[in-house]
Formats: C-alpha cells, structure tokens, sequence
C-alpha cells in the first residue's frame, strides 16, 4: 500500500510527504520523520501507523490536539481523502494515488478546524494588572528536503521563514 499524506496549503499549493514506515513520528524533535518546528506542535506530537491495510492516526498527548476531517481525535482509523491536521497545517491521504486530482485551497479549508479553541502555547503566567501582549502569526511553513538514512525510511522537516528574529515564537 502507498500512502502519501499531500500538504495542501491556504495558497493553493500541494506538497506530497510519503509515508515509507509502518510508524511515522510527527513533532518538532529533531528525530520525529515529519518534523515541524513551531510553538503549536508538541515535541511528539502525533503518529500515522500503517499497518496490515490499516491507517490509524494518534494523538501523543498533545497540547494542541491532532484532528481529522476537522473533529479533534486521540485514535482515528482514516483512509484516502481524509484530512489530517495540527498546528495548523493540514494533509489530505492518499493511498495508491486516490484521491487523484485536487482542490489544495479548499482542502486546506475544509481541513482547519472549526474551533474557538486558542492553540495552546507555554507562556509565563503574567500579573493581572499586566498589559496584554500583542500574538504574533507563524508564517507559513516552507518544505525542506527529504533526506533518506540508511534504512531508506523517509524525514521530511518543515523550515520557517521569519521576517524578523523577533517575531519567531517560542520553540
């Protein structure tokens, strides 16, 4: 079974990241085979099993939570369509090459979560009579190379262009 998870973007674009172990690590540690390094993604943030068949999407515990098809999950069976997203970015599956063609602007939409919940981010507890602090927005996350290691299981890390070194949240 080939299963891709295709990153599809608020800009229309589409990315494939393929799945090419049984357990694929997502999270921001430098050893996670999907690795993205912002503050709304936990250190070990979520895992894809793919096993006899089977895809099953786990949340690690997570602060932030992994969704699919926009309902926050903890153990999700899913199959070629289905979107996947945490921290803000979403991946549609695919297995086998179906789905073929793609809307990646509307499966990006369909794939955010419709949610009050504010991303959980660790923050030092201010005194009440503080003056708010103004939130900074990530960036949109720009891929980086897949690099194969001697077992030829693929790592795909997600880099982060800021524009200035103080807008980058805290990792």
């Amino acid at each position: 079974m080939d299963v891709v998870l295709v990153r599809v973007a608020k800009n229309g674009s589409s990315t494939p990241v393929p799945l090419m172990r049984d357990r694929t690590l997502v999270g921001r540690l430098d050893d996670c085979h999907i690795r993205v390094p912002i503050a709304g993604i936990s250190r070990k943030h979520c895992e894809i099993v793919v096993n006899d068949g089977a895809i099953v999407v786990n949340d690690l515990g997570s602060s932030n939570g992994t969704y699919v098809n926009q309902d926050r999950v903890q153990s999700q069976p899913v199959s070629a369509g289905d979107l996947i997203s945490f921290g803000g970015l979403v991946f549609l599956v695919t297995v086998n090459g179906e789905p073929g063609d793609i809307d990646a602007e509307m499966m990006f939409e369909d794939g955010i979560p419709e949610s009050d919940e504010t991303p959980v981010v660790a923050q030092q507890t201010a005194p009440a009579a503080a003056k708010p602090q103004a939130t900074v927005s990530e960036p949109e996350p720009q891929m980086a190379s897949i690099s194969n290691s001697n077992d030829d299981s693929s790592m795909m890390d997600f880099e982060f262009d800021f524009d200035d070194e103080d807008d980058q949240p805290p990792l």
